[in-house]
């Protein structure tokens, strides 16, 4: 093995871990991103509901509204009647006519005010959801641009640091770099780690003093049984 080989493998992870670590901060932008956009939807839904929510409220008025003007009209009605009565026997009875169309009357204009009263609710609400949509759509603009600005930008320093790894890795001997592909691709971490004092620097697991000194001759890379990491000399 060429002597630079460990050395341009660190060079690779860390190019690896630059690479990782953009990345990982473009999907946490993302992520952001997506959750500012669900909640402006999810307010846009709840207006939605609220506007239809206020359109029946205002249905049920205009229905309360017409039972009021009827229920005045009959009671209205009944009492002139009333008037033309000529004996006790029918005055007893449009007495009881007009005591029935004026309880039908204030129990219809009790539901003109509530029908009112929802309204009044519903329209607030919904001023109030508005206002808010209106105020966090500014405030989500300015962060969803920031946070676009600063994806774009690390997506194209995240381009730049791959085409930088793909240079260093054709300068790689092909079996070395395989392994290193190997090791990394099954690991959350780095690829490589130093031998610390005759202790793997990963997992600290005593590395045997026979295979200490094939590291330290630096002829082949040599990996860790326990956790699999390529190891080399912190010199």
């Amino acid at each position: 093995m060429e002597g630079n080989t460990v050395e341009s493998l660190l060079q690779l992870q860390e190019i690896d871990g630059s690479i990782g670590e953009r990345q990982n901060r473009v999907r946490t932008l993302r992520a952001e991103s997506d959750q500012l956009v669900a909640e402006l939807e999810t307010l846009e839904k709840e207006t939605i509901a609220l506007k239809a929510r206020l359109e029946s409220v205002e249905a049920d008025l205009r229905h309360a509204e017409r039972t009021v003007q009827a229920g005045r009209a009959t009671l209205k009605r009944l009492q002139a009647r009333a008037q033309e009565v000529h004996n006790m026997r029918e005055h007893a009875a449009a007495r009881a006519e007009v005591d029935a169309a004026r309880q039908n009357l204030e129990a219809a204009e009790d539901e003109l005010l509530d029908a009112m009263q929802d309204q009044e609710t519903a329209r607030s609400a919904l001023a109030d959801l508005e206002g808010d949509i209106a105020s966090r759509r500014d405030e989500y603009s300015d962060r969803l641009g920031e946070l676009d600005a600063e994806r774009q930008r690390l997506e194209e320093e995240i381009a730049i640091d791959l085409d930088r790894r793909s240079n260093k890795a054709l300068r790689i001997d092909e079996r070395a770099r395989t392994l290193y592909d190997t090791v990394r691709g099954g690991r959350a971490d780095n690829a490589l780690a130093p031998l610390v004092e005759g202790v793997c620097g990963h997992c600290y697991t005593a590395i045997p003093l026979q295979t200490q000194q094939v590291i330290r001759a630096g002829r082949v890379l040599v990996v860790c049984e326990t956790c699999g990491v390529i190891l080399h000399t912190s010199e």
